[in-house]
């Protein structure tokens, strides 16, 4: 199943926010990590507090890594809660 997350992207010093989806069939592990962010810096929308994770995707031979906002917990409750199908009886 398709799950919409948001992105943190960090490109010449500055972060941005993107969404992306991803299939959560792919997702292997999540961890989470601890952005160093001066406030200059900090995207548009957030508060210091904001919590993020790296989600770690089976790509081939080679992974993919991206970091998300939200921490692990809710992550994993989205992951989930897609992944939940209705039998058709």
């Amino acid at each position: 199943m398709i799950v919409k997350l948001v992105e943190v992207n960090n490109t010449n010093g500055s972060y941005k926010l993107n969404e992306v989806y991803l299939n959560s069939e792919h997702v292997v592990s999540i961890r989470p990590v601890s952005l160093i962010v001066n406030e200059s810096q900090f995207p548009d929308g957030l508060d210091k507090r904001t919590e993020f994770s790296n989600i770690y995707l089976d790509h081939g031979q080679a992974g993919m890594v991206l970091t998300v906002v939200g921490p692990p917990a809710v992550i994993e409750t989205k992951i989930n809660s897609a992944k939940k199908q209705l039998l058709k009886g």
